[in-house]
Formats: C-alpha cells, structure tokens, sequence
C-alpha cells in the first residue's frame, strides 16, 4: 500500500499495459519452450495440452504485439537515450554492486531501463515478422507462399529471439523484485516511496519533490 508522502511513478493505464505485455510474453516464453523440444511439451499441460496451446500462441502473440504498440508510443518519448544514460551504462558494472557512489545519477528512467526497453521494441518486430509466416506458411494477404528453408529460417530467428527475450525477462524481473527492493510497487499500486526515489532516481526525485 501507499502512504500519502509516496511518489506517484505510474499511470493506472501504464500499469494495466505493462501487465498485460508482461503476461502475455510470459505465456508465450512458456509455450514457446514446449513447441521448442519434446521433452519439454508437458509445459501445454499447464494451458489445458499440445491443441490448445498452439491454438493459443499465435493469438496471444497478436495481443502481445498489440499491447508492445501502445507501450512504445507511451514510454517512446521518455526513453531517448542521453548523454547521462551512456555514462550510466559505462558505470553499469557498480550499479550490478550497488556502488551507487559510482553511478551517475539517474533521471525517471535508467541507461539500463532505457535499454531495456528499446531491446524489447526490437525483438517484438522480430516476433511479428517471423511469426506471421509461420503462424499462416501457405501465404498471408495474398502474398506468395512461404515454404521449407523461408520458413525454417523464419523459425529460428523467431526461437533465439525468444531465448534472448526470456533472458532479458529474467533480469528484469531479478531487478526489479530481489536486487532492489521497492521497484515493483510502481508497478504494482503505481507510488514508490521518497527514499527508493532519491536513492534509485535522484533526479527525478529531485523534480518530483521540487
């Protein structure tokens, strides 16, 4: 819960779009998994088996893609990488060992945030492109047919992008639950308290609180 002296960090609209990408993608990781080996398959399980996951991923993969749109014309803007978010990244070794005394000073958004977000646009254009073909290899608008080595190809891009998407969620998530406690409430109810502010984002702390 919130005190009243919190920061306000994240629109209720914010929130609701974050989650919902980060859902979505979750299922997709896990049923992408289960498509990727068969020792792996009993993850289809969980979503009621091998049919009604693969009926599932495609259009969960739409909403995916729908919800990444709106979050890059949100956050697009604020996510410019600046001159103080290269000399963060430079300074990203002290950041993973909590040295803030050797870390530049942070705005509303981090180098690695930044980053982070701009890995994520890329690698959502990657699942859309790769994924169309696969999810319809006779043809998609008329457009010739995609067969054997187009389509192989196509899914192993779509795979390893997968695999470096799951990883960046490992770490996102690792930072923002274990390493900095106080991060997922933004997320969660929308406020963070003064002291994560000034600690994490001192110079959004500094603009918030005047």
């Amino acid at each position: 819960m919130s005190a009243p002296n919190d920061l306000k960090r994240f629109a209720y609209a914010e929130r609701v779009i974050h989650w919902v990408a980060g859902l979505s993608f979750l299922f997709l990781l896990m049923t992408g998994l289960a498509f990727s080996h068969p020792r792996l398959f009993w993850i289809t399980s969980l979503v009621g088996g091998g049919s009604t996951a693969r009926f599932l991923h495609p259009w969960m993969g739409t909403l995916f893609t729908g919800s990444m749109v709106v979050m890059f014309f949100t956050w697009a803007k604020e996510m410019s990488i600046q001159d103080g978010d290269r000399a963060w990244l430079k300074s990203i070794k002290h950041y993973a060992v909590h040295d803030k005394d050797n870390v530049p000073p942070a705005g509303k958004y981090n180098g690695g945030q930044k980053l982070f977000f701009w890995s994520m646009a890329i690698l959502g254009v990657a699942y859309i492109v790769t994924g169309i073909p696969m999810w319809m290899p006779g043809g998609f608008l008329g457009v010739g047919p995609f067969y054997g080595g187009v389509v192989n190809s196509m899914r192993l891009v779509h795979y390893l992008s997968t695999v470096f998407g799951g990883l960046l969620l490992i770490v996102h998530v690792y930072l923002g639950t274990i390493a900095y406690p106080g991060t997922l409430g933004g997320m969660l109810h929308g406020t963070v308290t003064n002291a994560w502010a000034k600690l994490h984002h001192p110079l959004w702390h500094k603009d918030q609180s005047g």
